[in-house]
């Protein structure tokens, strides 16, 4: 008996109609996914700035220099009388924009439920917060963050901004401790490091008789030798050579019975540079799309470059327009453009050739594909000398 299938087939039409219907609660679902993940990374930026705030205002020691991005000397102040500091640790962790610095409110009492002061109010510092030694006084810091949503017509309902009175808050509180005793025990007498410093401490002893070698040879691996010079008469000086150089030899001549004649090969050697301690450096300056640091070098000698490493904040450097980023277009020394990297990196190591640093004062610039608007604090120019004797580096943090 045959059988018949009387189900009828799907129309395209129908298609189309049930997936226009889906099609706007599939957007909406998807937006909202968005939406969310965008406020929960918000609140997470806020209640980490805050966190790290007051985690760097109850911090025992001394502000900081801030002069090379536009900020002031607070050196001569408590970390917590450092207000440029505190909020300068908050806006580090805002990498959305969420909150401005009149949206951050530092403040202090004696412990929950006290009364709170407010202080650091636009200031950079503040010298009228003093903690007490008993240890039972905190610090506060409280930050309002604005979300506002990307279509806000869909779903004005979800935005959080002061203006409205209900911004997303998150607030922090940390004691200052100012009277901890830290009690160490001494090193006995007679402690020694585990792995002893080298100290050159060449012996010398006089000999007239120079000692017979039939088989001169010549020792070509770098290392720091102690070279006796011969002298006539008197006992030899010990030369402290910096280079490697064939070790001079005393060559045998007549016979076994007559003392052979000592012949010294001359050998040419690098001498360290003594005053490269006199290097100096300006502060590092930052102006229109260029980053710069100023070199003087009174050594009476050219300095050669080993190796430049710079550090910028390539992500949020440039604050107008849709690129917020930096990137790094060329470096020059003096009127010397030595590299071209193009590059947007938090930092860069660049290990040019034939470089010198030359007699006087002479400027490194580093310029940017756009201005440097807003600095984060990890602006840094580093240089390594390859001078013989010049073991420091070239810091702009120092």
């Amino acid at each position: 008996m045959r059988r018949y299938n009387f189900v009828a087939k799907k129309k395209r039409a129908q298609a189309m109609v049930e997936f226009a219907i889906a099609l706007p609660i599939l957007l909406l679902l998807l937006y909202g996914i968005l939406e969310a993940g965008r406020l929960l990374f918000i609140y997470s930026s806020v209640v980490t700035a805050s966190r790290q705030a007051v985690r760097y205002g109850s911090a025992t020691g001394q502000g900081q220099d801030y002069t090379s991005v536009g900020g002031p000397d607070n050196s001569a102040y408590p970390r917590y009388q450092d207000c440029y500091g505190i909020r300068l640790a908050a806006q580090r962790a805002d990498y959305l924009n969420a909150f401005d610095d009149a949206d951050i409110t530092i403040l202090h009492d004696t412990g929950p439920g006290t009364t709170q002061h407010t202080f650091c109010s636009g200031a950079n510092h503040d010298t009228s917060f003093t903690p007490g030694t008993a240890n039972n006084t905190r610090i506060i810091v409280s930050i309002d963050g604005d979300f506002l949503p990307i279509v806000p017509r869909i779903v004005p309902f979800i935005a959080r901004t002061s203006a409205n009175g209900n911004p997303i808050e998150g607030i922090s509180a940390r004691t200052v401790l100012v009277s901890v005793s830290i009690i160490v025990t001494a090193p006995p007498a007679a402690w020694q490091a585990s792995t002893p410093t080298f100290t050159p401490s060449p012996t010398s002893t006089p000999s007239n008789t120079p000692t017979v070698t039939r088989t001169p040879t010549i020792t070509r691996t770098p290392t720091r030798t102690f070279t006796p010079t011969l002298l006539s008469g008197t006992p030899p000086t010990a030369t402290n050579t910096g280079t490697a150089t064939p070790s001079p030899t005393i060559t045998p001549t007549g016979t076994n019975t007559v003392p052979p004649t000592a012949s010294s090969t001359a050998t040419a050697s690098s001498t360290p540079i003594s005053n490269c301690g006199l290097v100096s450096h300006g502060p590092l300056l930052i102006s229109g799309n260029t980053m710069s640091m100023s070199i003087t070098n009174p050594t009476g000698v050219d300095l050669i470059v080993q190796s430049v490493s710079v550090f910028w904040n390539s992500l949020k450097g440039h604050q107008t327009g849709s690129d917020k980023t930096l990137r790094l277009l060329d470096v020059t020394l003096g009127s010397n453009t030595f590299a071209t990297p193009n590059i947007s990196a938090p930092s860069l190591t660049i290990t040019p050739f034939g470089v010198i640093i030359p007699q006087g004062t002479s400027t490194i610039t580093f310029r940017m594909h756009q201005t440097y608007d807003k600095t984060d604090g990890t602006e840094r120019i580093l240089i390594y000398l390859g001078t013989n004797g010049c073991t420091y580096p070239i810091d702009s943090s120092n």
